[in-house]
């Protein structure tokens, strides 16, 4: 009898897995978290993000040599076509840094279709995200789903805050959100993209909107969504992909349409 044949990215999704608990027990260790420097204002990294780094580009370039790379302290300009590892290694650094439980791992595989299998490791939290294209999202190795919130008014959303250029009008964008949050259940400002993904994958936000992240803050949270049934998409009007815009809006497929009317039309 042949043996029977691994699921399609059954080998990527075991690497980013392994590489993202190998990173996650760096974070723990916080030996050279007290190394901080900032790359801009309010921007920072330590000695933990580039020894993380190093660690899980290792472990890829030790089983899928020719993959490309794109990863936030290494390879921060490169956009790759085809089978690409794009890499987080703690997306939360100011939370990190002042021992806020809100910083995980986000490690990503992607092909010329966009990303593929992803995992969201939250050490301080003990909870690892996990999904696979058609395959479902998982939580702990649970299956998740997007919320059932179907009115926008009854919604919790997740934003980040436009402190770094490239990120629009921060008071437009700042009279956006104190539009919302009469207008919602609240807003939440985790400082995390790749755990705001997350937490609509599984239910705990019915939405998130942000301006100016990277592909490393959203590629694995993006196929989470997706997987538990959300949606993603650019803001209003925007042609490319988020993960070359920078520009998201993200939701349980329910007030996606609510959400893009609230968004649209501001300059942002």
């Amino acid at each position: 009898m042949s043996p029977t044949p691994s699921p399609p990215l059954a080998a990527e999704l075991t690497l980013a897995r392994q590489a993202a608990a190998e990173a996650a027990a760096i974070l723990q260790a916080r030996e050279g978290a007290e190394a901080v420097r900032e790359k801009s204002p309010g921007n920072l990294v330590t000695a933990i993000d580039e020894a993380a780094e190093r660690a899980i580009i290792a472990r890829i370039r030790a089983h899928f040599p020719h993959d490309a790379i794109v990863a936030e302290e290494s390879a921060a300009s490169v956009r790759a076509p085809g089978r690409r590892w794009i890499i987080d290694p703690v997306d939360g650094t100011v939370n990190y840094v002042h021992a806020h439980p809100f910083a995980c791992v986000s490690i990503a595989f992607a092909d010329e279709a966009g990303p593929a299998a992803g995992v969201i490791h939250a050490p301080f939290l003990g909870e690892v995200f996990h999904a696979v294209r058609g395959g479902g999202a998982y939580l702990n190795d649970r299956p998740i789903r997007v919320s059932a919130t179907a009115d926008g008014h009854a919604s919790l959303l997740a934003t980040g805050f436009p402190f770094k250029p490239g990120k629009g009008d921060p008071a437009r964008y700042m009279a956006l959100v104190a539009e919302l949050v009469p207008s919602t259940h609240g807003i939440r400002r985790a400082g995390s993209a790749a755990l705001d993904l997350a937490f609509v994958a599984c239910g705990r936000m019915d939405g998130y909107f942000e301006l100016g992240i990277a592909p490393w803050d959203v590629a694995a949270g993006m196929l989470l969504v997706t997987e538990a049934g959300g949606r993603v998409s650019g803001w209003p009007g925007d042609q490319a992909d988020p993960l070359d815009s920078g520009r998201i809006l993200v939701s349980n497929g329910h007030i996606h349409t609510w959400l893009e009317e609230r968004v649209g039309g501001r300059g942002l």
